[in-house]
């Protein structure tokens, strides 16, 4: 949107007759909660990964 194109009661208009700061708060939250759970997911892919490095592999033995 061009600010510029318009006259500033129209900006100012639009601005204060929106629909306030309660869609940026709950955006806010959902971007938390996204972030806690994967948060979540990188520490469970961070510990299996541990696991398998700190193991020896045993895996099928090769047939000659």
């Amino acid at each position: 949107m061009d600010f510029g194109a318009l006259p500033p009661e129209v900006n100012s208009g639009r601005m204060y007759s929106g629909p306030g700061p309660a869609t940026m708060l709950a955006a806010s939250a959902h971007w938390e909660q996204l972030a806690a759970e994967m948060n979540t997911a990188a520490s469970g892919c961070e510990s299996v990964v541990a696991e398998l490095v700190g193991e020896s592999w045993r895996g099928l033995r090769r047939r000659r």
